[in-house]
This record gives structure tokens, C-alpha cells and sequence, in this order.
């Protein structure tokens, strides 16, 4: 069987098209949503960036990869949340988050959507 992303992944997709100040190009992603879900080829995913993204990170809305033990380095830009066709943007899977990014980014997640 093919790969389906599961929650925790991190994958490498294409986030085009894109506007506005919404990431564009090729980054990795912080798959949010169940492997059911995203067996019909759509999932929730939260973009990856190394970029300084200031106004983010003072809000509190990225989540660092930094000293995580993951490969894939920079921040999980929470306050962009996306459902993404994964097959069409043909993500590739990169490693696995560890579980305290995943309950970290489901805080800020839950603090920006149930605010």
C-alpha cells in the first residue's frame, strides 16, 4: 500500500499557488490531522519555515523545531493550518515529530481556533 501521512509526520510538499502572505514553494510540513482522515488524500497540515516570520513568532503562534532531535530544523507556523491534497502536491515523507511538538502545536492550535 502507498504511504498516507499520519499525525506527527513531516513531510516535503508544494505549497502553490499561494497569495498573499501565505508560504509559497516547496517546504516541509507538520502533518495535524489522523491517517483516516488523510486517506481521502486531503490532510491538515501546518507549513514548515526557517524564515524570521517576526510577527508570528511574537504572537506565540510558531512552534521551533530547534533542538527537537528532528533533521528538518526551523518553525511550525501553527497560525498557518492548511488542508492540503498531499497527493497532488506529491508529499514526500521526511521523519517522524516528536510527541511534545505535536502537544505543543495542538496547544497553539487550540488557542488560536477556540479562542
Amino acid at each position: 500500500m502507498a504511504y498516507v501521512p499520519k499525525r506527527g509526520d513531516i513531510i516535503h510538499l508544494t505549497f502553490d499557488p499561494a497569495s498573499g502572505k501565505e508560504m509559497l514553494g516547496k517546504h516541509y510540513g507538520l502533518v495535524i490531522s489522523g491517517k483516516i482522515f488523510n486517506s481521502s488524500g486531503l490532510a491538515m497540515i501546518c507549513p514548515v519555515s526557517q524564515g524570521v516570520a517576526a510577527d508570528a513568532r511574537s504572537v506565540g503562534t510558531v512552534v521551533t523545531l530547534m533542538d527537537s532531535g528532528t533533521q528538518t530544523q526551523g518553525g511550525v507556523h501553527c497560525h498557518q493550518l492548511k488542508s492540503l491534497d498531499w497527493r497532488v502536491r506529491k508529499a514526500e515523507f521526511k521523519e517522524v515529530s516528536p510527541d511534545f511538538i505535536m502537544q505543543e502545536v495542538s496547544g497553539r492550535l487550540e488557542a488560536i481556533l477556540f479562542d
